[in-house]
């Protein structure tokens, strides 16, 4: 069910119990943008992801919020459901409210027009929202609004000099009078409208007049918006300035309550402290928090511990379906892939029902990418796990959202990690007190540290290792990267030629990561700059082929920040300048062994009809020939040649 500004109101008391009475809250949300600056690499902590969430990624608007209220009946042995798709805009709805400003990503706004998202739906009829924050400012601003207008309706108005009326304005004030004259004669009106439209000044000449004929204990004067009119001067006949002034306060607190439109639904979840569902559910909980509730908190820790005051349980089935025991049951965990995978999989495959049919959907495909259908969805596959989990482990009861069973996916939220445990865990506070210690634990020995000369190319660094098969290459700047095996087994294997490849390459220092950390630890190397996009040329568009991750999942719209980075798998040559500016976003790219071949080629500067300064790659072929043999020995599986 579409929810919008005019049908909001009346559908919250349904909504509220809808959540107060399930067992568990599914959520999806829509957004205008995923990225904006340097987006999340798969070698990131999870502190460091979380960073860069919070610096690149909270200037986007979430447009939709999608919620599925899931309750089991134990008798019967079926679920039930309420799915709400929520538009949320942050028009102003009084003018002390804050006039929001936000990004879009033209890749993002696509996508969603792509996806029959109603743009007219949103920013007509969309549902304001306020942060805590911003809603206690207006509060206070309300109150001292308030003892502002009680104190000056307690005293006596001072006597200034007249302002004399122009003789084009005498008309209008005259008649201002006059109908105030005829609403105190009058037995039975108590208000009558006196001028519309009416500028500052002409409002001002009004007061001025009305009140030195008559006295504020008879008639009260007040500005208003009328809808069909506009601003309007409205007189009260007998009403004094101090019950105008709680009056007014009484319509600002009903507008205040308008304003803080669709975070009262987030207050009724965490007021409920009910497990949340979602599917890749990272940036879902974050735009959530930050929208709606507070503004992201600088540290990360603190980040864990503001999402627990949203629930004490989140449980993401993209983390779910992607980790071991269910992990083999899948070869992709976009949502919807998950959901067929589980309908042919599962002898007992659960469909939700609806409580009523103007709360449900249909498992129309068209569907997709709606936030109330993805949460549905969301529910679905949830319910089918956790069926397929018993199974696996050989449970027979039912496994709630409460379970002991599923502690192990508790507070874990899906992020792309290099051969780790793929998530943000929310449980604890990583160990950033013993950098160290914490990163001995990653894995990382197949991922080394290299400082280049500044000329050098991507094609000189895959040189080094180029007895291996593909390698993922993080820039740093424009003289230092990470470099990654892509396969781990392979590490024993390069760090045994790596003093070798050290005396052979005198201008560059190649470090294990271990080793590089813990020279840093006990150095304090500063942190150095991003490589510079200034001098990098043109890329060629077929360079980019696909994303780095094995699930080129398409969760939340069209691509998640885990899911940007793009490499290139197969043979990249750079065109003159440093790196191809394709890799500046991540500065990260992926490129066979074998690209080492290309190495010969030679760049024609068309435009000045002369040859480029050959590269380090293209001098290294040279030497090739003679350290070829003597690195043999060592490491005689390669292929060389």
């Amino acid at each position: 069910m579409d929810v919008v500004n005019e049908n909001f109101y009346q559908l919250l008391p349904e909504i509220e119990l809808a959540i107060a009475e399930c067992d568990f809250i599914a959520i999806d949300g829509e957004f205008t943008g995923l990225h904006n600056g340097t987006m999340v690499s798969i070698f990131d902590t999870a502190a460091q992801y979380y960073q860069k969430l919070r610096s690149n990624c909270m200037d986007f608007l979430m447009v939709q919020f999608g919620l599925c209220a899931v309750k089991y009946n134990a008798e019967k042995k079926k679920y039930t459901y309420r799915a709400y798709n929520f538009y949320t805009f942050p028009k102003p709805m009084s003018r002390y409210a804050p006039d929001c400003r936000f990004l879009c990503q033209s890749s993002s706004m696509e996508f969603l027009s792509n996806n029959n998202f109603d743009f007219n739906k949103l920013f007509k009829h969309g549902i304001p929202f306020l942060t805590v924050p911003d809603e206690q400012v207006l509060q206070n601003e309300l109150l001292n609004r308030y003892k502002q207008n009680c104190l000056q309706a307690q005293t006596p108005s001072k006597v200034s000099e007249p302002i004399p009326i122009p003789d084009n304005h005498k008309a209008d004030i005259e008649s201002a009078c006059e109908k105030v004259k005829e609403l105190l004669e009058s037995e039975t009106s108590s208000e009558v409208i006196i001028a519309e439209k009416p500028n500052s000044f002409v409002r001002k000449l009004i007061y001025q007049e009305v009140y030195s004929r008559y006295s504020d204990s008879k008639v009260s004067l007040q500005s208003r918006i009328v809808e069909d009119i506009g601003n309007v001067m409205i007189a009260f006949k007998g009403r004094t300035k101090l019950l105008m002034a709680q009056e007014r306060m009484e319509r600002e607190q009903i507008e205040l309550e308008k304003a803080v439109g669709f975070s009262a639904v987030l207050k009724k979840i965490i007021a409920s402290n009910k497990p949340v569902v979602g599917h890749n559910m990272t940036l879902d909980v974050c735009h959530m928090i930050h929208q709606f509730c507070l503004p992201l908190p600088s540290s990360y820790s603190d980040f864990q511990a503001m999402v627990k005051t949203i629930s004490y349980r989140f449980l993401d089935t993209k983390y779910i379906s992607g980790t071991e025991p269910l992990k083999p049951f899948f070869g992709s965990t976009v949502l919807n892939d998950l959901k067929k995978s589980l309908s042919e999989q599962c002898q007992n495959y659960i469909d939700l029902e609806p409580e009523v049919p103007e709360v449900g959907y249909s498992d129309d495909v068209s569907k997709l990418h709606d936030a109330g259908f993805d949460a549905y969805l969301t529910s679905t596959v949830f319910v089918n796990l956790c069926n397929l989990y018993g199974k696996v482990k050989g449970i027979k009861e039912h496994i709630s959202t409460d379970s002991a069973y599923l502690k192990q996916f508790e507070n874990k939220l899906y992020m792309i990690r290099y051969n780790e445990d793929p998530c943000l865990n929310l449980n604890g506070p990583e160990q950033t007190w013993k950098l160290f210690f914490f990163l001995a634990q990653l894995q990382r020995s197949h991922v080394y540290h290299i400082t280049f000369p500044a000329e050098w190319k991507t094609i000189d660094i895959t040189n080094i290792f180029s007895p291996f098969t593909n390698v993922f290459i993080k820039y740093i700047n424009d003289t230092s990267a990470w470099v990654a095996l892509r396969e781990a087994s392979q590490a024993k294997a390069m760090n045994k030629i790596l003093p070798k490849l050290q005396a052979l390459h005198k201008n560059i220092i190649l470090l294990p990561w271990s080793v590089y950390y813990k020279d840093t630890c006990t150095s304090n190397v500063p942190t150095t700059t991003k490589r510079k996009i200034s001098s990098c040329s043109s890329p060629p568009k077929d360079n980019v082929d696909s994303p780095i991750a094995e699930d080129t999942s398409d969760d939340h719209d069209g691509h998640t920040p885990e899911k940007v980075p793009r490499i290139s798998k197969g043979r990249r040559v750079s065109r003159g300048g440093t790196i191809s500016p394709i890799l500046e976003a991540d500065e990260s790219t992926e490129l066979d062994a074998d690209s080492s071949s290309v190495s010969n080629i030679t760049d024609v500067d068309v435009k000045n009809h002369s040859i480029s300064t050959p590269s380090y790659a293209q001098t290294l072929k040279t030497k090739k020939d003679t350290d070829t043999a003597e690195l043999k020995t060592i490491f005689p599986v390669a292929s060389w040649d």
